[in-house]
């Protein structure tokens, strides 16, 4: 059991990507042949598990996983990221989660996934792992586990003194009790407006960064004290909520080979950023040079940058990162 609580602990899915890279992407009912296929490793749970251990975070990863060969792979390649692989499930009745991605020559994807096994990560494991859930310095959560888990998961960690973080990707309606129990949630800004529109609150009427500002007020209404919607090579805009303040941070200018992953990469460094005490903007300023580099490679734990890299990209953009 891990007693010291100084590891970010990351809960989510664990997938094996096959991807296409193609010119452009087909329409409907047309093939699109010439592209070139390759096999990655992914999954949002484990792609940012990845990102915070090469940032130099003790992470820790909860997942369910097939005893088919694919598992077998992402269990390895999680013990050479030097992740604890301890309290992961083997799930012998469901494969692996699959992810079917197409990335074309600005490197945009589309994606179709078949959860597998990351679908029957219950209740029940995750009450089997309240100790480890309570005693987390940081927790993150995406949505590609059943949202009664992802209920389950924030109110263990509420009562722990644990920043809890919830990625809303692949987004879905989410109830109020769980966002009351978020502290921090990580948006693109397409998520950020349908939250906004399942939420109920009144229809946004403005443009551009006005109605990112307006759908952060909204939500954030619900007790969460940090916003961050990333805005791909734009970079982020982070809100404040107990200040009603609002912060504004480009991306750094790059040739963009393959996006998928970056979102994940950012996540996964901010929050190995924040467990080593950074304050938010640091912490932010890092993810994004990160992300950055993340998306000049190809895959999604493949491109995720070790700690010595992102360093020496501060360096030349001499950001500050203390």
């Amino acid at each position: 059991m891990i007693n010291e609580n100084d590891y970010v602990l990351i809960i989510g899915s664990s997938n094996m990507d096959l991807n296409i890279y193609i010119k452009r992407f087909p329409n409907r009912g047309e093939t699109v042949t010439g592209g070139t296929f390759k096999q990655f490793l992914g999954g949002k749970g484990a792609n940012q598990a990845v990102a915070a251990a090469r940032s130099g975070a003790k992470t820790i990863f909860i997942g369910k996983i097939g005893t088919d060969l694919f598992g077998d792979q992402m269990i390895s390649q999680l013990i050479d990221e030097k992740i604890n692989i301890d309290f992961i499930i083997r799930d012998p009745q469901n494969p692996s989660g699959v992810a079917f991605i197409l990335i074309d020559e600005n490197g945009e994807n589309m994606i179709s996934v078949a959860p597998g096994a990351n679908s029957k990560l219950n209740i029940e494991d995750i009450n089997n792992r309240q100790e480890l859930i309570k005693n987390a310095k940081i927790i993150v959560v995406q949505m590609e586990i059943p949202m009664e888990s992802i209920q389950r998961i924030f109110y263990i960690a509420s009562q722990g003194n644990v920043i809890k973080i919830l990625n809303p990707a692949p987004l879905k309606p989410i109830p109020i009790e769980i966002l009351k129990n978020v502290d921090i949630i990580i948006p693109n800004e397409g998520e950020l407006f349908r939250l906004h529109s399942l939420l109920n609150f009144k229809e946004l009427i403005n443009e551009g960064k006005q109605k990112i500002i307006h759908a952060s007020k909204d939500i954030s209404s619900l007790g969460i004290s940090y916003i961050i919607t990333t805005l791909g090579n734009k970079g982020c805009l982070i809100y404040f909520g107990k200040d009603n303040k609002f912060y504004e941070l480009p991306a750094p200018l790059v040739k963009t080979i393959d996006t998928v992953g970056a979102g994940d990469c950012f996540i996964g460094v901010l929050a190995s950023m924040l467990s080593e005490g950074k304050i938010i903007i640091n912490a932010v300023k890092i993810a994004t040079v990160a992300a950055s580099i993340a998306v000049t490679r190809k895959g999604a734990q493949e491109s995720m940058p070790f700690l010595d890299e992102i360093q020496n990209k501060l360096n030349a953009l001499n950001i500050n990162n203390k």
